[in-house]
């Protein structure tokens, strides 16, 4: 019997806090219905912290090399967006698994995807997912623009300056600021002591 099951986990940090999908709890439920299912779970692989954008991620590569040498029956995961938030990267996942035997399966998404429903319904979810991940990156450029707009900077503050816990602007540090000044002029000595050279 096929059954040789590998798990497959993705969030990003976002993700995690609206949606409350985290490792952890993707874990559970997909441990959960290999064990329901008498499947054989011969490796873990966890992308966490890394977007859906593309299959660029260093589990998913592993995952993929793993698929070629027929190491995996089953691709399990929870959901379509959680192996890939782009449609093309989606569909050549697909069709590379069909390639190499292996069944992709969804917990949440409870479609046969070799079936033409389900492809169309992974099709379907492939689309959601997209777009939600450019909704995301716009939500995030507007965040940004507004910070900018109040002078807020988004991070930890660079060194050289502090943060103001009212107005949130950014304030020149006056020590790190004398030392941030000699690096800039050590730097310059140094250009021009190889400039000449």
């Amino acid at each position: 019997m096929y059954n040789k099951v590998a798990i497959y986990v993705r969030v990003s940090t976002d993700e995690q806090r609206d949606n409350g999908y985290s490792i952890d709890s993707q874990l559970r439920m997909l441990i959960e219905y290999a064990d329901k299912n008498n499947y054989n779970i011969v490796g873990i692989y966890n992308d966490a912290g890394y977007s859906g954008k593309n299959l660029m991620r260093p589990e998913m590569q592993r995952l993929l090399k793993d698929i070629e040498d027929g190491k995996i029956d089953i691709l399990l995961a929870i959901k379509t967006d959680r192996l890939t938030r782009d449609g093309y990267d989606g569909y050549w996942l697909l069709h590379q698994c069909d390639k190499y035997n292996v069944r992709i399966e969804l917990t949440l998404e409870p479609f046969d995807i070799s079936t033409a429903n389900g492809e169309m319904m992974f099709g379907l979810n492939l689309a959601f997912g997209q777009r939600e991940r450019k909704e995301i990156s716009a939500r995030t450029k507007r965040g940004l623009e507004q910070m900018a707009i109040e002078h807020k900077h988004p991070n930890k503050p660079p060194y050289g300056y502090t943060r103001d816990k009212v107005t949130k602007h950014l304030e020149i540090e006056p020590i790190e600021a004398e030392v941030v000044k000699d690096i800039f002029n050590l730097i310059c000595q140094l250009m021009e002591f190889l400039i000449d050279k």
